[in-house]
């Protein structure tokens, strides 16, 4: 079975890749790709090793990295469109590996016509779909559709498309690629965006930084309204850019990951009761203690005492404050997570119940 991974990346994750790595856009698509592949940033990399001990052959396109598509395009002697390669150089990847799936995460830029022309290529189109589709895109090219938020999955089908639940999962890999010497340095992080679609999470954040010592990573922590008069805004800096410590992705999120005692998680507003985002993979899979919320969730995925849930604010700082100062209690439950992750959400148990899903749908 050959099967494309399709997904693009967050293009400030790329600029800041290729900026740490001068060099590397003047190599071969195999080495740009082998060194991203290594960073470990989102998970549809991590799917490859797995697949191919099922005796599948995977490929993976990362469709709107320049440098890499500069690359391939060059080395298949591929002319190159400057006003139209991300779409173009995709199809013509496709063309030449002629998959009999074609799988493709959330981008739905690349609905439409591309996967109109896609669909001449391949024997079936899957998508992954874990956020609300945009008014305007119909996913009618996809055979199936999988989802980990089980919402979705019965919305999907209410609609008439075929959809399966999946979880996300943690690559143990990426532990082999962490000095495991790490100190926990970081009392409370947070790892994350601030968009419009996260009004609990920032309010949350707020509220963090106001009564703990919480250290943010990510992106737009200017979403935090500063409540404070217009001159004391003027003279001096707000706690919350203070608390600001850049970007982080890939190989080096999972090192701050790492260096935490407690990371905190809060799930997107549309997840509704639901949980299971990335984040609860990626914190007790890198051996941090998880504080997230899904408290009443109707499906747990951990057990109460692999990471901590809370209901509300007040709930989310006294438990900060309670694990903090109890070490012995804290690295219990961050261990029995980080286990939990390593035997349950492993991507080789994930990769065969994918496996599993393409090879049932292909015979439909």
């Amino acid at each position: 079975m050959k099967i494309i991974f399709f997904s693009s990346y967050y293009p400030r994750y790329l600029d800041a890749f290729y900026k740490k790595k001068p060099l590397l856009s003047s190599m071969t698509y195999d080495e740009q790709m082998n060194a991203l592949r290594k960073d470990y940033f989102g998970d549809w990399a991590s799917y490859l090793p797995s697949f191919s001990k099922l005796g599948a052959e995977p490929h993976l396109i990362i469709p709107n990295c320049k440098p890499l598509q500069q690359a391939w395009a060059k080395e298949n002697n591929i002319k190159w469109d400057p006003k139209n390669w991300e779409y173009s150089l995709p199809i013509e990847q496709v063309k030449k590996i002629k998959p009999d799936v074609f799988y493709i995460g959330n981008m739905f830029e690349y609905y439409g016509e591309f996967l109109d022309a896609i669909k001449q290529h391949t024997k079936k189109i899957f998508g992954w779909i874990a956020c609300e589709i945009p008014a305007g895109v119909k996913p009618v090219q996809l055979d199936l559709v999988l989802s980990s938020l089980p919402l979705f999955v019965e919305r999907f089908r209410n609609d008439g498309l075929n959809a399966e639940f999946l979880t996300a999962a943690f690559d143990a890999a990426i532990l082999n690629a962490i000095d495991q010497r790490t100190i926990q340095d970081i009392n409370f992080s947070f790892i994350g965006s601030l968009t419009r679609a996260h009004s609990k999470r920032i309010n949350m954040v707020k509220h963090l930084i106001d009564q703990t010592d919480l250290e943010f990573f990510g992106l737009n922590i200017e979403a935090i309204q500063d409540e404070r008069s217009f001159f004391k805004r003027l003279t001096t800096s707000s706690i919350y850019k203070k608390r600001f410590r850049g970007e982080a992705w890939g190989l080096d999120m999972y090192k701050i990951l790492k260096r935490s005692k407690i990371t905190f998680n809060a799930h997107i507003d549309i997840s509704g009761s639901y949980i299971g985002n990335m984040r609860m993979y990626e914190a007790t899979g890198a051996g941090a203690l998880l504080l997230t919320d899904g408290k009443n969730a109707p499906v747990k995925l951990f057990k109460d005492d692999e990471v901590v849930y809370y209901e509300n604010i007040d709930e989310a700082v006294g438990k900060y404050q309670y694990y903090l100062s109890h070490e012995k209690e804290r690295n219990e439950i961050a261990k029995r997570g980080q286990q939990r992750t390593l035997s349950d959400y492993s991507y080789e148990r994930t990769s065969k119940q994918l496996y599993n899903y393409f090879e049932e749908y292909l015979k439909k």
